[in-house]
């Protein structure tokens, strides 16, 4: 990937990732549902790695996996499998 593309692909994510966390927070229940949004994403990636057992189809446990699946939760993991499908 080359370099200009993964600037942009990182601002997205990085303005996606603001407008998320304010719709959260301006919203009634921004704190719990920020936290049951982390929460679902780490477990789904956790799950995925679990039946990555039995398919061969698992994702990278590190800073960025995680920190992708706590702020965009379950999408985000569908989302590492296919962007690791692809590339």
């Amino acid at each position: 990937m080359g370099l200009g593309l993964k600037i942009f692909v990182g601002t997205v994510f990085i303005l996606a990732a603001i407008v998320i966390i304010g719709a959260l927070l301006k919203s009634k229940h921004g704190l719990r549902g920020f936290i049951l949004t982390a929460l679902q994403g780490i477990i789904a990636i956790f799950a995925v790695n679990t039946a990555g057992l039995i398919t061969g189809v698992t994702i990278a446990v590190n800073w960025y996996t995680i920190g992708f699946g706590m702020i965009f939760g379950t999408p985000a993991v569908v989302a590492l499998l296919i962007m690791g499908t692809i590339f």
